[in-house]
């Protein structure tokens, strides 16, 4: 009996420790940033973009009793707040590039809170006065991530270091710097309250993705609940708010939007100008496994080989259907999940008296297209027929067409849907290669990487449901077609 009670009292004793530690508060203490209008400092009182995502967080935390809090009501700059949070002075930030050599210090959030990119700004009177210039005084913030990535240009450059986005601007206004380089965040913030003042001058820049960061001491079960909770606010469309509210529209995009670029290739992707959509069967596809995960694709279209050059300079996310070769993994991040499949052929015309049954009865002297920029199998590339390259499919079937020349290359479903919409009579030659294999290329970057993960893993699963079949069945094409 007494040992009964004894095992009776320990049981009460965990199942009330259980309890009161479900019901503590977990309180993440935070700094605020010296930069405008990511926080703004007025006397003991802060506001500003990021502020009201941690208003919006806490609101999302608190039935999980977590809450961030400020530690102070003065502004830091982000190399004290980074050595806070490694000496566990504070437990998180709101607000943080990814930085290599902060990683081995703080924890990650890897979806991120909001994207930026670098841009240059300017004196709007100034602007043909610079253009003339052999040399630019460039402003940046000190100890940035930003200020480390300095694009080239055409004049040479001086690096003048400043402490804060206030003193920089100062700088500026005075004359002292030609230009700024900074986050689109407080530049376009600058900017649309300038009233036309400054400008931002047009530069290729790629995209900086921002982040929440926790000190190495935070508990991983702690940091999925604020992960979970930044998921939330990013579907429901509150950073998106934010963004309007700050007048920062063209400057800053929610952390969830992944921009991905393509061309029309039917019936895997094209431009429905009655719908005023990209639709097809892998954009549906990726339409559908992105919503799942809580993001938001956005389609741009450019020439293939200019989506390729983009992709290199990290300007956007992602590229449609695109072969995972050698070369292509220098600047592209591959996910293990293949997006589509299918096979190139040689076409056509019906009345062309080629014989095309085989690569050997192929004339020589015949002239066949290809599309710039596309990875075809060696069997293309070793045959002894003569090659053009055109810069798109449909211009390959109307050079076809008018008897421009005798072959065309392309993909077998793509290939039949173009001859279709332009009515010619069409023939293809057997398949004389390997089943082409078509991915999602995303950017070779930290967040490109996060992204591969996660599509791959969706992907999968979303490829044994009946909705995939659906999509299938919508534009036409048979499972076996794609993948037996």
């Amino acid at each position: 009996m007494i040992i009964f009670k004894e095992f009776l009292i320990v049981i009460l004793v965990v199942l009330f420790s259980i309890a009161t530690f479900s019901q503590s508060s977990v309180i993440l203490y935070t700094y605020a940033q010296d930069i405008v209008p990511k926080y703004i400092i007025q006397g003991n009182s802060i506001s500003g973009f990021c502020h009201d995502i941690i208003v919006e967080l806490n609101k999302e935390l608190k039935k999980d009793n977590v809450e961030i809090r400020y530690k102070s009501s003065t502004a830091k700059p982000i190399q004290q707040i980074i050595s806070s949070l490694s000496n566990k002075g504070v437990q998180i930030f709101v607000g943080v590039p990814h930085s290599e050599e902060w990683e081995k210090t703080v924890k990650y959030i890897r979806l991120p809170l909001y994207v930026v990119r670098e841009i240059f700004v300017i004196k709007s009177d100034m602007e043909n006065v610079l253009n003339n210039k052999d040399s630019m005084k460039i402003g940046v913030i000190g100890g940035t991530v930003t200020a480390r990535k300095i694009p080239n240009m055409p004049q040479q450059q001086e690096i003048v270091e400043y402490k804060s986005i206030t003193e920089a601007m100062e700088a500026l206004e005075k004359g002292k710097v030609d230009t700024l380089f900074l986050s689109s965040l407080p530049l376009g913030y600058y900017i649309s309250q300038s009233k036309g003042k400054y400008k931002s001058m047009n530069a290729p820049s790629e995209k900086c993705y921002q982040y929440i960061v926790f000190s190495k001491s935070v508990d991983d079960k702690v940091i999925r609940v604020v992960e979970e909770a930044l998921r939330k606010i990013l579907i429901n469309g509150v950073i998106d708010r934010l963004i309007k509210k700050y007048g920062l529209e063209g400057y800053v995009l929610p952390g969830n939007v992944v921009e991905i670029l393509l061309v029309d290739w039917k019936p895997y992707e094209w431009y429905d100008k009655d719908k005023k959509d990209w639709v097809g069967m892998d954009v549906d596809v990726v339409k559908k496994v992105f919503s799942e995960l809580g993001f938001k694709p956005v389609f741009l279209s450019f020439p293939w080989t200019r989506c390729l050059e983009l992709m290199k300079t990290k300007m956007y996310d992602g590229v449609m259907s695109v072969r995972d070769i050698e070369e292509r993994k220098d600047f592209l991040t591959f996910p293990r999940e293949p997006i589509s499949a299918g096979f190139d052929v040689l076409f056509k015309l019906k009345s062309k008296k080629i014989d095309i049954s085989s690569l050997e009865k192929i004339p020589k002297e015949a002239l066949c297209g290809y599309g710039d920029g596309y990875a075809y199998g060696d069997w293309f590339w070793n045959a002894e027929f003569r090659k053009v390259p055109v810069s798109t499919d449909e211009v390959g079937f109307e050079l076809l067409k008018n008897g421009r020349i005798d072959l065309f290359v392309c993909n077998l479903l793509v290939g039949k849907y173009i001859a279709r919409e332009m009515k010619i009579e069409v023939e293809y030659s057997p398949v004389f290669g390997e089943k082409m294999v078509y991915y999602v290329g995303f950017s070779k970057n930290f967040h490109g990487s996060y992204l591969a993960e996660s599509f791959s893993e969706q992907l999968k699963r979303f490829k044994n449901t009946s909705d995939y079949m659906d999509i299938l069945r919508k534009y036409g094409v048979k499972y076996e077609e794609l993948w037996k």
